[in-house]
């Protein structure tokens, strides 16, 4: 006999909701519902539990104890229906629906979009959405189907995704064709400087094993397509993948700067995806473009 549950798993999914967001009104406008909402969904949930699972402040919404277990099981009864969608689109043999790829700007721009119309072509009943993104989105949570990822040399994909390592990218310094006129990269007082990718440290790890580790770093643009702007626009040296800058009008290799292997491109997915077979056309589809693309990413073909 199978008993029916008092508690309505739509209030359960808006405590889990406010739980992470630690705030009604941040969990409403992620929602697109009032702050009332969210209120009268998390006081049913207390009151068929017969007990408070968040203490209400200022600063906004503290689990207690007891809400803390309330979160522990909503959580593995959200990771199970998550997974149960996983599997059951996993016997989905047709080569139709939605492939939602994430990847960052410099891939997406230089390699994947100008070979893109290969697949869309071959599989027309195959919707693509394409996300710029460095980050490593949730893929478990179906925030996208497929990643592909720059990541460091010799670092490992996080678990539980799995992954395949597409390619190893080589990068260099770039400078502007007249940025070196008048300037000395060795004098203690240069006014040179490296074009930083988001980081805080002026120093960082890349710039001390340069050519020029005296060489500080000034301003951040965190996309490649900022940095060859930036670059273009003679305000530094950048560090750029050879695929990418070889290919930039008025920009050049730095003198006596040779190509460095110190990023592997990784592609990443659920396993529960295994057997998907639009997803699987598409992976093999990114394998045999990045095969293509090999001496390209390795800094071997200069324009």
């Amino acid at each position: 006999m199978v008993h029916k549950s008092s508690i309505d798993w739509q209030d359960v999914q808006f405590f889990v909701h406010v739980a992470r967001a630690g705030s009604a009104r941040a969990t409403a406008e992620a929602l697109g519902v009032s702050h009332t909402t969210v209120k009268r969904r998390i006081d049913n949930l207390e009151k068929q539990l017969g007990t408070r699972l968040f203490e209400r402040k200022v600063t906004g919404f503290k689990l207690t104890n007891e809400g803390k277990t309330m979160m522990s099981h909503a959580t593995q009864a959200e990771d199970a229906i998550l997974s149960a969608e996983r599997q059951l689109q996993g016997k989905d043999h047709e080569l139709s629906g939605e492939i939602h790829l994430t990847l960052p700007d410099v891939l997406a721009h230089e390699l994947l979009m100008p070979h893109l119309h290969q697949f869309t072509e071959q599989y027309p009943a195959i919707d693509i959405e394409v996300l710029i993104s460095s980050q490593v989105l949730n893929i478990s949570s179906r925030e996208s189907d497929i990643a592909v990822r720059i990541l460091g040399f010799g670092k490992q994909p996080p678990e539980p995704l799995i992954g395949r390592k597409l390619a190893t990218i080589s990068s260099c310094f770039y400078v502007s064709e007249n940025y070196l006129e008048n300037r000395d990269l060795e004098a203690k007082d240069t006014d040179a400087c490296f074009l930083g990718w988001g980081e805080t440290d002026t120093n960082p790890e890349w710039i001390k094993i340069s050519p020029y580790p005296n060489i500080k770093r000034r301003y951040n643009f965190n996309t490649a397509a900022l940095q060859a702007q930036a670059l273009k626009a003679g305000l530094g040296i950048a560090m750029l993948p050879c695929f990418f800058a070889d290919k930039l009008e008025g920009v050049m290799r730095l003198p006596d700067c040779e190509p460095m292997l110190n990023h592997e491109v990784w592609l990443l997915s659920h396993p529960d995806h295994r057997d998907v077979t639009r997803l699987r056309r598409f992976r093999e589809f990114l394998v045999d473009l990045f095969e293509s693309k090999k001496k390209a990413l390795l800094g071997q073909q200069q324009s």
